[in-house]
């Protein structure tokens, strides 16, 4: 009998060191899971915080060109009533009868210059997304005795720029570019 109380102990003993040791493992398990759950909640946070940072720096940027572009509204009526008077397209700023380039700035824009073609550059610093990033208003003559002088907006520099621009295209090749050496 001593034999069989002895070996009913030792069992006894047997199943709580298993059951102690399952507790720990699966313990372990649950911190490691745990653990790995934080880890890709913490880089999602991050990824999304990285996500807002950037949408905040995309909207300063288009809110910077927006606010820039009204630059441009004196620089038309003047490049159109130059048109109109000489009967043809002023070559420089000068021509147009507008202050020299270098001389409009804003948020982001650094220059506004009129090229060779009567078109309008527009040269902006990083604040605008891109450093040196240039966007160009290019005039276009047919209609003009029905509908006035039109003008057509487009960029080489700023796949987004419907954000700032709804009416201006980006054009990811510099297939049609004045005055730029881009």
């Amino acid at each position: 009998m001593r034999h069989a109380l002895i070996t009913l102990i030792a069992s006894f003993i047997g199943v709580l060191a298993a059951l102690f040791a399952y507790n720990s493992y699966r313990d372990a398990a649950l911190a490691r899971t745990k653990a790995v759950e934080e880890i890709e909640q913490q880089a999602r946070l991050k990824q999304g915080q990285q996500l807002i940072e950037r949408t905040l720096a995309d909207e300063r940027a288009a809110l910077a060109i927006r606010n820039d572009v009204v630059a441009i509204a004196a620089a038309r009526a003047a490049i159109a009533e130059t048109y109109m008077s000489n009967g043809r397209m002023p070559a420089s700023n000068a021509e147009a009868g507008l202050p020299a380039a270098d001389t409009y700035k804003g948020q982001s824009l650094v220059s506004m210059k009129v090229a060779a073609d009567g078109g309008i550059i527009l040269t902006f610093d990083a604040a605008s997304g891109v450093e040196g990033g240039v966007i160009e208003w290019l005039p276009d003559l047919t209609g003009i005795e029905s509908m006035g002088l039109q003008w057509h907006c487009q960029t080489h520099d700023y796949p987004l720029i419907a954000r700032a621009l709804p009416n201006c295209r980006y054009e990811p090749t510099a297939s049609v570019s004045i005055g730029s050496d881009k």
